[in-house]
């Protein structure tokens, strides 16, 4: 119910920007293509990032955008012989509106995706890359927007990276979820109301949040509670009223406000 309220919002109010190919500015939003390499051999793999800066006050929305909203869609346009992965988003932030809690980032994001040379691609030759692109900005109001940032990337005998694009490439994989730990023997129980999240670190955890990957899941809305000694935690989530029934919890746990991990833990009743 409450994404469609938030949805009537968008549909009353967006206005839709077309970004241009040199600038790819808009009045909330700049949106912008970069690659850790400038260039590439035939059959190899690289990263490109696309850069959102965003206006103060101003946010847009991870794959699962909690209770309104939507997240960026990508089509690439790519050279012959190229293919792209999907996207990898970096953990997300908790934001509250009136329509609830959403999921989604604030200020500067980078999503990324690898993209694969095939062996088969010449040599010698400079190749644009391009984002087609969609996606919802929201303050107040929402509005809907639309640009095809690109970048080039040249064919070549030898690789060479993109010192610029590198930087801020790295710095976001560094900051990407990691697996979790087998050793902390996580499992979800369930009761009527709640999915009791646990796992054993090995260290304090003063601070968690959990991000379903899944909507219709876990109230969004809801306080998540942490209980937690010097070598074991539990987060406390509230199941959604009327929520479907997982076969397993999916989604991001972050710890302590900087280390993520994935979560793909099987449903125990």
């Amino acid at each position: 119910m409450l994404k469609n309220v938030r949805s009537l919002i968008v549909v009353l109010l967006a206005c839709a920007f077309t970004l241009s190919p040199a600038a790819q500015t808009a009045p909330q939003t700049k949106v912008v293509l970069i690659s850790d390499s400038s260039a590439v051999k035939p059959g190899s793999e690289f990263w490109v990032g696309i850069q959102f800066q965003l206006e103060p006050g101003w946010h847009t929305y991870w794959v699962n955008p909690g209770d309104s909203g939507e997240p960026a869609k990508v089509d690439w346009s790519l050279p012959a012989g190229w293919t792209a992965g999907p996207i990898v988003w970096p953990p997300p932030e908790r934001m509250t509106n009136p329509a609830g809690v959403d999921y989604g980032y604030e200020n500067q994001v980078t999503l990324l995706t690898k993209m694969k040379v095939g062996p088969q691609v010449k040599t010698g030759v400079g190749n644009f890359v391009l984002a087609n692109m969609r996606w919802l900005v929201c303050k107040e109001m929402c509005i809907s927007q639309k640009g095809t940032p690109r970048t080039m990337v040249r064919v070549g005998d030898a690789a060479t990276p993109d010192a610029n694009g590198k930087a801020v490439i790295d710095a976001v994989l560094a900051k990407l979820p990691k697996a979790l730990p087998p050793t902390w023997k996580a499992n979800v129980l369930s009761n009527q109301s709640q999915w009791l999240l646990n796992f054993r670190p090995g260290f304090k955890v003063n601070q968690a949040a959990f991000f379903p990957a899944e909507p219709q899941v876990v109230e969004n809305a809801a306080p998540q509670k942490l209980s937690a000694t010097s070598m074991r935690a539990q987060l406390s989530l509230k199941k959604e009223s009327g929520s479907k029934q997982p076969t397993s919890l999916k989604g991001v746990l972050l710890l302590n406000g900087s280390d993520a991990y994935n979560v793909d833990l099987p449903l125990k009743k």
